[in-house]
């Protein structure tokens, strides 16, 4: 056999071999390649569905926020995404919820938890305002947290740095539900709840009577727990929501507030000093009454409030870098040069009278009661509470009439998105 005819075949082999070896290579390159391409598909669509999900929960968050309210129906967040189909379902626990978006089949799946407002506001009274109480006050109690069926750890009284109990007469007692005239929350029986012993002050004539229904907190931001921000930002806060009473031009606090109200606008705003006496509470919405509680906010001014009036209302009293000029209570009880013994506390507290009378702020006396409670934010300055009367607490009207400020909000480090 001719050896050229040879060498011939022997090429042919060869390069059949190596076609047959490219076309390998070639068919693990595609494979690989098909790998790759599919693998980005993958992502392009796990990508799709995360962000989907993600505006789900954007969606639903805008729709709670804009109602303030964590019950809104989240359907048209349901629709808005047609190529993947969203289901959005919120979990309630107390005053945080779980807002779960999550795609078809939970293909994808995002959750974060929403604080439905601000802090919970608890207690009949806050204070970051020294408190002195001169008289004997019963107070139907907030019942803030349940500790078991029919038993709660209730809630009279928070204050800030200092409280003083006179000498004389004077006891502060926490008397549960039974009597109030209105549930502290809706469905309340108020004859079978309690609150367990720990949080029931009974008759205390000093501090170390109180129980836990009366709390010092020294972290206390009464502003910033109330509206969200801030006390320096408190003119947005103004502006957002209150009706300025000043506007009105009346003379008289009562005036400003009756003639600045209306049906829609129940949150006035008084600068300056407010005086109200039994005649002027009276026109206040009575707690029988049909017409809605409001919200009244004393700016920078001293508050004197007397009378027998039961009225639907929450009193803040709120001083920001303000001090009075002069003594406002020359030729009364109130100024302690001239009656040196009027601050004798149970507890003997040592303090200058005359420095202390000056710090006096405001003046609540008689028997009258704001079924929404007091809030005195005066930090360093002093409320004198020379008060017989049963306070209220209605968390029904409070909850109404802080919902204005009380935004839903993320809850920081609450995001899950794996």
């Amino acid at each position: 056999m001719n050896k050229h005819q040879q060498s011939g075949m022997t090429t042919l082999l060869i390069i059949s071999m190596l076609l047959i070896v490219a076309l390998l290579f070639s068919l693990a390159s595609y494979k690989n390649l098909f790998y790759q391409i599919k693998r980005t598909q993958n992502e392009v669509l796990a990508r799709q569905a995360h962000w989907a999900a993600e505006g789900g929960l954007e969606c639903g968050f805008t729709e709670i926020s804009n109602n303030s309210d964590v019950n809104t129906n989240l359907d048209v967040c349901n629709r808005l995404f047609g190529k993947q189909p969203l289901t959005l379902e919120i979990i309630m626990n107390d005053d945080k919820s779980v807002l779960t978006s999550k795609t078809d089949n939970d293909y994808k799946k995002i959750t974060k938890t929403i604080v439905a407002g601000g802090v919970k506001s608890s207690g009949v009274i806050k204070s970051s305002a020294d408190l002195y109480f001169n008289g004997e006050s019963s107070i139907f109690p907030d019942p803030n947290n349940k500790a078991a069926d029919l038993s709660w750890e209730c809630s009279l009284l928070r204050y800030k740095n200092n409280i003083y109990l006179h000498k004389s007469g004077t006891k502060v007692n926490n008397i549960e539900f039974e009597g109030a005239s209105t549930p502290p929350i809706a469905g309340f029986d108020l004859e079978k709840n309690k609150c367990i012993p720990e949080f029931k002050t009974v008759n205390a004539k000093k501090r170390d009577d109180f129980e836990s229904d009366i709390t010092l907190d020294s972290s206390l931001d009464l502003f910033k727990e109330t509206f969200g921000v801030d006390r320096s930002q408190w003119q947005i806060v103004k502006d957002k929501v209150f009706v300025d009473g000043n506007e009105s031009r009346e003379t008289k606090c009562i005036d400003k507030i009756t003639t600045s109200i209306t049906a829609e606008k129940r949150h006035v705003w008084i600068e300056g000093d407010c005086k109200l006496d039994g005649t002027d509470l009276s026109l206040l919405p009575q707690e029988h009454g049909n017409d809605k509680g409001i919200f009244i906010l004393i700016h920078n001014g001293v508050l004197e409030m007397n009378g027998s009036a039961v009225y639907k209302a929450v009193i803040y009293h709120f001083n920001h870098e303000y001090v009075p000029s002069g003594n406002k209570w020359i030729g009364t009880f109130l100024d302690g040069r001239q009656f040196p013994d009027t601050y004798m506390t149970s507890d003997n507290d040592s303090f200058d009278k005359e420095a202390f009378g000056k710090k006096v702020v405001a003046h609540i006396t008689g028997s009258h009661r704001p079924t929404g409670g007091f809030m005195f934010d005066t930090p360093e300055q002093v409320t004198y509470f020379q008060y017989a009367g049963m306070l209220t607490y209605d968390g029904e009207l409070i909850t109404d009439l802080l919902a204005p400020f009380s935004k839903p909000r993320w809850q920081q480090g609450s995001w899950h998105d794996f």
